[in-house]
């Protein structure tokens, strides 16, 4: 065995570590068919292919190579199912690294998403509006953007102090607020005005009676959930880092971010700042953010309160994954997956392991950003309301960009 600065180096292999090595295959997504890729020629040796050197598909990068310079080895992406899968001795060099094998069998034993309804968004919306001045305007945006029955204009908090924030409580008041002909209340009892206090404890009890549907499990699904892609991915040969793949409609997204003017400096907002900070409390991460892929750069448009928006090589970021489909994507341990361990995101002090980025569409169904979901911990998976309540504020996101674009 030698030894990288990164991983280390198996030549010789035990049998532990052949299991091991198949399993660490098996957490990688390959892909199976490639036409765009193929030549005339290997891309190892240069061999021209003909009837008796046959071309054959690395399945970890996607390029075409002749029989001499590719290696037919196991891939156990289940537990105790093994598959025979071809790799280019390249990719082979970068398939004989790992880091250590601990979680690999939970991992891949370990389903993407688990039922769960259990949910923080309505505790998280409670306590930003009782304790978080700059926030209580953006709140009372989002409950009327959830479907609740509140009046989103900022004089919806005159007259509330911060004693009357303090006193109100999750109980909720007794006086009712009936709506009016727009369906908006008004906070009005039937002998008159509401207190302050009753004002702040109505408006905290429409916290906790904002309900988000719960996805069926069966349809909370992922990009590349079967451990297969449909991109080619070159790995540079000095640091083993990947390209950035480029969507087919990398052009129509140039042109949706510049209509809907996504870099322009006002964008990370009150409401977007609330969102991205639900969104991380959710999943008890430690950053969220709103990316922008434009050009050779990854923009940060939005983030929770506390992180600064900036920007990344494209080639560095999960993102430009994660705009190969327009599902959502999710890294549960990026130590583990050969296209992302060597970015500086996780091998530097930020040590991101998990990523999790929900599309943002334009009105027009193309992916113009992502809401993303960072952390140092790596997660074996995320539950149905996770995913329910991510995709709720995306979509939120959205419609807050479309009008926008339409004033």
């Amino acid at each position: 065995m030698s030894s990288s600065s990164d991983h280390p180096v198996f030549k010789r292999f035990t049998r532990q570590q052949l299991v091991v090595r198949r399993r660490s295959v098996g957490f990688q997504t390959l892909i199976f068919d490639c036409p765009q890729t193929k030549t005339a020629r290997c891309k190892h040796c240069g061999r021209h292919f003909n009837g008796a050197w046959k071309e054959h598909l690395c399945h970890v990068c996607g390029y075409w190579v002749c029989e001499p310079c590719s290696n037919v080895i196991e891939r156990e992406r289940v537990v105790g199912k093994i598959q025979y899968v071809r790799s280019c001795v390249e990719c082979m060099a970068i398939l004989n690294k790992w880091s250590t094998a601990d979680l690999l069998a939970d991992l891949l034993s370990t389903p993407w998403v688990v039922q769960s309804s259990k949910s923080q968004i309505a505790l998280n919306l409670a306590d930003a509006l009782r304790n978080r001045h700059d926030a209580r305007a953006a709140v009372l945006v989002l409950l009327q953007r959830l479907g609740m029955a509140v009046d989103s204009s900022p004089a919806g908090l005159d007259g509330i102090t911060e004693v009357a924030w303090t006193a109100s409580s999750s109980q909720g008041v007794d006086a009712h607020a009936p709506e009016s002909a727009d369906g908006e209340c008004h906070l009005r009892s039937d002998d008159g005005s509401l207190s302050a206090t009753e004002r702040a404890q109505f408006l905290v009890q429409q916290c906790f009676e904002v309900v988000i549907p719960e996805i069926d499990i069966a349809n909370c699904v992922f990009a590349e959930y079967n451990g297969t892609r449909t991109y080619p991915v070159f790995f540079n040969p000095n640091d083993e880092s990947p390209d950035a793949p480029m969507p087919a409609n990398e052009d129509l997204r140039a042109a949706e971010i510049d209509r809907y003017d996504l870099l322009r400096l006002d964008l990370n907002s009150a409401v977007i700042q609330l969102i991205c900070d639900l969104a991380a409390k959710e999943l008890d991460a430690s950053s969220s953010f709103i990316s922008v892929i434009d050009g050779e750069l990854q923009h940060s448009v939005g983030a929770r309160p506390g992180c600064s928006c900036s920007t990344l090589p494209r080639s560095q970021t999960f993102c430009t994954f994660a705009l190969m489909s327009s599902l959502p994507f999710l890294v549960r341990d990026a130590a583990f997956d050969i296209r992302f361990r060597n970015f500086e995101v996780v091998r530097g002090a930020a040590h991101i392991l998990f990523y999790l980025g929900f599309p943002i569409f334009s009105d027009s169904g193309v992916v113009i950003a992502k809401l993303c979901v960072v952390d140092s911990k790596p997660r074996k998976y995320i539950t149905t309301m996770q995913y329910s309540i991510l995709k709720k504020l995306s979509e939120i996101i959205g419609a807050m960009w479309m009008e926008d674009q339409e004033r």
